[in-house]
């Protein structure tokens, strides 16, 4: 080996300029993760300086500033002239890209990993700063780079010191690193740690100085990689005492290999290496020592007659279960498929690992029989397992053969067939993919009660629905019923009895809702719960202020009070700007059938319009021959007489007479008249114009009380201001100097006190008149229903029982909100609610339907009860298909295979995505999605769920994760109001931050996402899963001896280290930043 490495050793291939334009083709990205890799890189060329033999120290030290200092003890970089460009050969390996020692030349460099030259360069190139020190014949060289570019020459300096080495600091350009600068100890000592084990004998000195107390941690392996297994292996329990290690130099090759197999594993766990590069996607060192392994083991299972002549091969996946290894190759000239360097792709390496390690391994096996058999004993378990679990696949097979879609019933595809831009959300529950039995009728506006089937088909062929809803204030309204469809196929459902008789067949997840609004599953309902109610009648004008006959209403939870249909519909139509309610008085139904009260169905029209139109079309109404005989009788009978005089004296009559009486002033002389008398009876009236000007200010009041008005004028106002900003401006100048004034002051906080005391006690008033009402109430209702009918007695006795104040006295609460009126009272306690009778789990399974209703999202069935519609319309069907998960999916870290196949969720999981067969060799063109996001609810199930779904990837096909398919989403937990404006956050802190940007005194209302349910759809694709806005964070394996001690720990069936693991660490738990 030659150590001549002086400047003419260094190669120029190419300039420098593009890095800073391009940074992401030369880190990858301007994130985290390419802001370690700039350490990476320098550190890479120390590394290089070891490998060559020259090198057993570094030292990396994380500086107070946020920059990073790289110091080893390695030969220094030259700092002759450079023949071709003239400067020094630091400067030249510094600004110049792929300027370096390996690109040929006698520099001593017999293998690399780092890039050494490019790397250098690049991190100057992304740096705001770089100072860079070299010890070299004895001097100390120096000299500073700022972007890139040198600050003066080379300063070089006579030095007493004797050692070499090299010193790199430098500092991240913000201008690259947009999202900031900030290293990450974890990452950074996990790869240190790791290129530790892989330099057998090289110390790595690690510190982080910002802190008050530098913490420093130091790796030093002088057992290399076989340290490297035993770490990765300390938590399981090892077949076999010793690892089993194999090293040698083929054609310049050099080859180490450490293995261990574990008892309690199930699945291999094979690093590669090559050049210190983790090889995540394998190579043809990796297929070396599979081969040599399944080779090896069958000859010594054949010799020692384990197997025998007429029975199969162990599979090289029998052979590799349970077993821990690191395969390590420094090749001279590396071929790397992918520039990411991710795959060794040098042919000869395999065939040179499958000779050497073989020739080693069948010599240790001669001398460790008990080992080797040990192994095989394993091996033979491992088959028996798979032809188990081969049976179970089988019959898996066959099912879904059977049926007719492969594809789980319960998945909710997308239509795009790309795996490209494809992708499934994985979520908790049922109730996302599943709902009601066909049969089970909707109760629709337009006066029918129509089935599931019967809406699929209806929509199938173009027709709209409309049906009853809950508003989020708590009333009843209209909404469109959108999307009916089949959920889910061959569904476990139950059978819900209602207290009316009604009978429900539907899936046990399904929410229904609350007299509260809130919502609980079908099958978690008791008979205490109370549910909304939908109660339905036609109007009869013998009622009490009822004027028109036959017209559906409906009642409303929220006042207890019964409501025309038709108005609601009509609200519905102004709402979305179908018309204006200045179009007209009236609402007519254009279909002239009154029980139709689809808001496609009604429009406003003028008195006079309206009653045009009815002349017009009277044949079709009021001049049918049966109508006009009914009138006929009903006008002679004294009963009607009566309540004609009677009907004259009611409020809404005489307002009809005051609409009449308005038309005249449509005549410009009946006008002008009239003007001149008022005039003169006005002007001699004292006591009129006292009562006019009290009339006046009553009606502004109402008029300013009314939200939609106050609304109005301040959208003017805001405007006017946007227009004239020098008026806001003085405005402001005179507000300053009045709050300048001592008396106003002073004048301000009386008028404070003042507002504290009457207003405040009429709204306490109101909140506790709210209270009492619902307890009162709820009280009634219950005594209804234990008793059959309205008992005041049990009822009173009950108030004395629970000692409860705010239950009213029956007079009270009819006095108060009824009154007096006592048939109104015992109505609204028989329509307070619903309740549930009994629930029957069913053998048979049916598919189930549901719908979507749009910004309210739950609608009234046929039975009398709401319920919560789908919950799938958050997503883009178009790319994006939702899994609903049932529970908690099998722990797999500590299952055999048969039990995996055997499993109903993990079935699903599989055939959705298109995995395949554990252990076979990982297809990504099989793969449905391109990106598997795990969305869970931010709770401790939820969380449990996410690290379940995760050791499954990782164990089951962990190809998934090494190559970047795994996706976690980050709903919000919280949502922040104040005024108009809301925020999303995303953690304790962020909320605590945001807060401290208001004022003092400032207002707002913080909600708390326990559960995705708890949003509406709207939210959930705005925060979560719409692209252009959502956050989702991207599984990767920066440690995978980490990785594999925590999966083993923390989701192995070995309870003492898992104790250990959280007293150990559970104190160092940050609350605050936790993310459930």
């Amino acid at each position: 080996m030659t150590s001549n490495y002086g400047a003419e050793q260094i190669q120029v291939l190419e300039g420098l300029d593009p890095v800073r334009k391009r940074p992401g083709m030369y880190i990858g990205t301007t994130g985290p993760k390419g802001l370690h890799h700039l350490v990476y890189e320098v550190v890479d060329n120390s590394i290089d300086e070891a490998l060559a033999g020259h090198c057993d120290h570094i030292e990396i030290d994380i500086n107070a500033n946020g920059s990073v200092t790289v110091t080893d003890n390695g030969r220094g970089i030259p700092t002759d002239i450079h023949p071709t460009t003239g400067k020094s050969a630091l400067e030249t390996v510094l600004t110049v890209l792929h300027a370096g020692g390996k690109f040929g030349g006698d520099s001593g460099y017999k293998v690399s990993g780092g890039l050494h030259g490019v790397g250098v360069s690049v991190v100057n190139a992304l740096s705001e700063w770089v100072e860079v020190t070299v010890w070299r014949d004895k001097k100390v060289h120096t000299q500073r780079f700022e972007r890139g570019i040198p600050i003066g020459e080379l300063q070089s300096k006579p030095s007493k010191e004797t050692h070499t080495g090299t010193r790199v600091t430098f500092l991240p350009d913000t201008q690259i690193f947009t999202g900031g600068i900030e290293f990450d100890y974890s990452t950074l000592s996990g790869r240190l740690r790791e290129l530790a084990y892989l330099n057998a004998g090289v110390r790595i000195t690690f510190t982080d100085n910002r802190q008050d107390e530098p913490h420093q941690e130091v790796y030093f392996y002088e057992g290399g990689i076989r340290e490297y297994v035993e770490y990765m292996c300390r938590e399981k329990e090892a077949l076999h005492k010793d690892i089993i290690y194999v090293s040698g130099e083929r054609n310049g090759v050099q080859i180490e290999v450490a293995l261990q197999w574990c008892i309690d594993a199930y699945s291999d766990n094979l690093l590669g290496f090559a050049n210190n590069i983790r090889t995540i996607d394998g190579g043809t060192h990796l297929e070396g020592l599979k081969a040599v392994l399944t080779r090896t083991f069958n000859n010594l299972a054949r010799k020692r007659n384990k197997i025998k002549e007429n029975e199969s091969n162990l599979s090289g996946e029998n052979i590799r279960e349970g077993l821990t290894g690191v395969i390590s190759v420094k090749v001279p000239e590396p071929e790397f498929e992918g520039q990411t360097k991710t795959k060794l792709g040098n042919t000869e390496v395999r065939g040179l690992v499958d000779s050497m390690v073989g020739e080693k391994l069948n010599e240790f096996l001669e001398f460790n029989l008990p080992i080797g058999d040990s192994i095989l004993e394993k091996a033979i378990q491992a088959f028996k397992a798979a032809e188990a679990a081969r049976r179970a696949r089988d019959l898996v097979r066959r099912k879904s053969v059977l049926e007719s879609s492969p594809l789980p019933g319960k998945l909710a595809d997308c239509s795009s067939r790309d795996p490209r831009e494809s992708e499934i959300y994985l979520v908790e529950g049922d109730s996302a993919g599943g709902c009601f039995h066909g049969d089970i009728k909707v109760a629709l506006a337009d006066g029918r009660n129509i089935s599931f089937k019967d809406l699929v088909a209806e929509q199938e062929a173009g027709k709209q629905h409309f049906g009853y809803t809950i508003r989020q204030d708590g009333t009843i309204g209209i909404e469109k019923i959108i999307n009916a469809r089949v959920t889910k196929k061959n569904a476990e459902v139950i059978k819900v009895t209602l207290d009316n008789g009604e009978t429900l067949i539907c899936t046990p997840d399904h929410l229904f809702m609350l007299r509260d609004g809130s919502y609980k599953p079908a099958a978690l309902l008791t008979s205490d719960d109370s549910l909304m109610p939908l109660y339905r009648k036609y109007s009869d004008i013998n009622e009490p202020k009822i004027t028109i006959d036959g017209y559906e209403m409906v009642w409303n939870p929220r006042s207890d009070s019964w409501l025309f249909t038709h108005l609601l519909s009509d609200w519905y139509n102004r709402w979305q700007g179908v018309y204006k309610a200045e179009d007209g008085e009236h609402c007519h139904h254009v279909d002239f059938n009154k029980l139709n009260n689809n808001p496609t169905n009604l429009q406003r029209l003028s008195a006079k319009d309206h009653l045009a139109l009815h002349r017009i079309q009277i044949n079709q109404t009021l001049h049918r021959p049966d109508v006009v005989e009914k009138c006929r009788q009903i006008h002679q009978t004294e009963e009607f007489r009566t309540r004609m005089s009677q009907r004259m004296q009611e409020p809404q009559t005489k307002e009809i007479l005051s609409q009449q009486a308005k038309a005249q002033w449509v005549n410009q002389e009946y006008k002008e008249y009239m003007v001149s008398k008022w005039r003169e009876f006005y002007d001699s009236n004292e006591t009129y114009r006292q009562e006019n000007n009290q009339r006046l200010n009553v009606s502004q009041q109402l008029y300013w009380s009314n939200e939609n008005n106050r609304e109005k004028q301040a959208e003017k106002v805001h405007q006017y201001f946007v227009d004239h900003p020098e008026v806001r401006q003085q405005f402001s100048n005179f507000a300053k100097q009045q709050w300048q004034n001592e008396s106003l002051l002073d004048w301000r906080r009386e008028k404070t006190k003042e507002q504290w005391t009457p207003e405040f006690r009429a709204k306490r008033k109101a909140a506790l008149s709210q209270t009492y009402y619902n307890k009162t109430i709820t009280a009634l209702k219950k005594v209804e229903i234990e008793h059959g009918c309205i008992d005041l007695e049990a009822y009173q006795t009950y108030r004395l029982q629970t000692k409860d104040k705010s239950l009213l006295k029956f007079d009270t609460f009819c006095t108060r909100y009824f009154e007096g009126n006592v048939s109104k009272a015992k109505e609204a306690i028989t329509n307070y609610n619903h309740r549930i009778v009994s629930i029957k789990y069913l053998d048979d399974t049916y598919d189930v339907y549901d719908i979507e209703v749009p910004h309210t999202h739950n609608f009234a069935l046929a039975s009398g009860i709401f319920v919560h519609n789908s919950a799938k319309q958050g997503r883009d069907r178009r790319f994006q298909a939702i899994l609903p998960l049932r529970g908690k999916i099998l722990n797999i870290e500590k299952t055999d295979d048969a039990k995996i196949y055997k499993n109903n969720e993990v079935q699903s999981l599989i055939t959705a995505l298109g995995l395949g067969i554990k252990g076979e060799e990982f297809d990504s063109s099989q793969l449905r999605y391109h990106r598997i996001v795990i969305m869970t609810d931010a709770d401790v199930d939820g969380s449990h769920i996410r690290t379940l779904l995760l050791t499954f990837f990782y164990r089951y096909q962990r190809a998934l994760v090494d190559q970047g398919y795994i996706y976690i989403a980050c709903p919000p937990l919280y949502k922040l109001e104040r005024g108009k404006n809301h925020y999303y956050c995303y953690s304790e802190r962020e909320l605590q931050q945001k807060i401290a940007e208001f004022p003092a005194n400032a207002n707002y209302t913080i909600q708390r996402f326990k559960g995705l349910g708890e949003m509406m759809p709207e939210q959930l694709w705005d925060t979560t899963m719409n692209p252009e806005t959502r956050t989702m964070k991207q599984v990767q394996i920066e440690d995978a001896a980490k990785a594999e001690e925590l999966f083993t720990i923390l989701m192995g069936d070995r309870v003492a280290p898992r104790r250990e693991f959280i007293e150990t660490h559970g104190a160092r738990l940050n609350l605050t930043d936790l993310d459930i």
